[in-house]
């Protein structure tokens, strides 16, 4: 049976606010002040205080400099901070998870610089601060048994400029809305309250949930921010228990219509329009039609708030009269997206389990093609060394 954990953003998620919610749901402080100093030795004391936000108790991470570390304002290469770890006496398993929220926070802000990640310097994001978020974050779920993470919508808020280095840049920072791709999101106020450093850990470690897994609750932890707002508490909520032994189960809607006199150009505009709807999947299967002529069926799967839609786009796409629309059950495997580091980048690999074996480990190949392109390397090589790292990140 696999350990799991929800995080569940109610006001919204920094690196600390993440790291405290995991202490207070039971990661042991020890244990991640060792693999904080295994990589800052001196730079800090670590410890949580106790508040109240909109009246809901929280753990506030008190992490503060001894004067030592490196300051905000001094830009560091990408590759110092890999170092920085590579070379700490980390686990193997927490160093391997920390590198990896690392080159996913980099290659991000890479791409909204319009820069390699080999000349990216950053700024605020390459602090000693950040290194302890992502660390302190990697040995607590290492602690925590965690082997699967699962997140919740989050609040973004849109509009604003952000301060700082980067000041004049609008709001949310284009970093976080960069990571949080497939991520459901949710529009609020206050400002940047999901930042770069968080989008990473939970991008990079989480899959999408647009509801709490099936799981047997065993703790739960709550991570303040740093304001207090009135209306809504500025938490973190992160439950930590069991996944259930059996595949999960759900409902869904399949949507289906015969087709003999659409021209085959418009075809795959249907199934693009489909997906891009809201369909999990649209796809067509040779038929035969009335009067022996050759046609398609033309099908759509999709949860069942979005049959309104999908049916529209069916109207909207073909010359059907009438669609087909039925509930069927669908047995799925615990699913997750990591992020595993290769010999020469990143790439992204869909994780199936079941009772803690892995059953699938699929890398995404838009990834696998474009670091195959830039490094020069066969894509079957990179595939494969994709697919045993990821085996391996679910070792650990």
């Amino acid at each position: 049976m696999s350990r799991i954990g929800y995080v569940d953003v109610v006001g919204g998620a920094a690196g600390d606010m993440l790291l405290a919610a995991l202490l207070d749901a039971g990661a042991p402080l020890p244990a991640v002040v060792d693999a904080v100093e295994a990589v800052l030795p001196g730079c800090f004391t670590i410890s949580l205080d106790s508040v109240k936000r909109a009246g809901l108790r929280a753990s506030l991470l008190r992490a503060t400099s001894t004067g030592r570390g490196t300051s905000k304002a001094a830009p560091r290469p990408v590759r110092e901070l890999h170092d920085v770890i590579q070379a700490s006496s980390l686990p193997a398993g927490v160093g391997r998870v920390a590198r990896g929220v690392l080159t996913k926070l980099s290659e991000a802000e890479a791409h909204v610089h319009g820069l390699p990640v080999e000349d990216l310097l950053l700024d605020e994001l390459g602090s000693d601060d950040t290194l302890l978020d992502i660390v302190g974050v990697a040995a607590a779920l290492h602690e925590l048994e965690v082997d699967q993470l699962f997140v919740s919508s989050l609040p973004i808020a849109f509009g604003g400029e952000l301060a700082g280095t980067h000041a004049g840049w609008p709001l949310p920072a284009p970093a976080t809305l960069d990571l949080l791709r497939g991520f459901a999101i949710r529009g609020v106020k206050n400002g940047e309250i999901v930042t770069p450093t968080a989008a990473a850990l939970l991008s990079t470690l989480g899959c999408r949930a647009l509801e709490p897994p099936a799981m047997t609750v065993e703790a739960i932890g709550y991570g303040a921010g740093t304001r207090d707002w009135k209306r809504r508490p500025n938490v973190v909520r992160v439950l930590v228990g069991s996944s259930a032994e059996k595949p999960a189960e759900r409902t869904l809607s399949l949507l289906e219509t015969n087709l003999d006199d659409l021209s085959p150009q418009l075809v795959a505009d249907a199934v693009a329009a489909l997906r891009a709807a809201g369909a999990l999947d649209a796809w067509t299967v040779p038929a035969q039609m009335k009067k022996d002529r050759p046609g398609i069926v033309l099908s759509a799967l999709c949860e069942p708030q979005a049959e309104a839609a999908i049916e529209r786009v069916f109207f909207e796409t073909t010359p059907t009269f009438g669609v087909r629309v039925q509930a069927i059950r669908r047995i799925e495997l615990n699913r997750s997206m990591r992020t595993v580091t290769l010999t020469n980048g990143s790439v992204r690999v869909k994780v199936g389990t079941l009772n803690d074996r892995v059953m699938s480990a699929t890398p995404e190949h838009d990834d696998v093609a474009e670091l195959a392109r830039r490094t020069r390397q066969p894509v079957r090589t990179l595939y494969d060394e994709a697919v045993a790292a990821a085996h391996g990140l679910l070792g650990r």
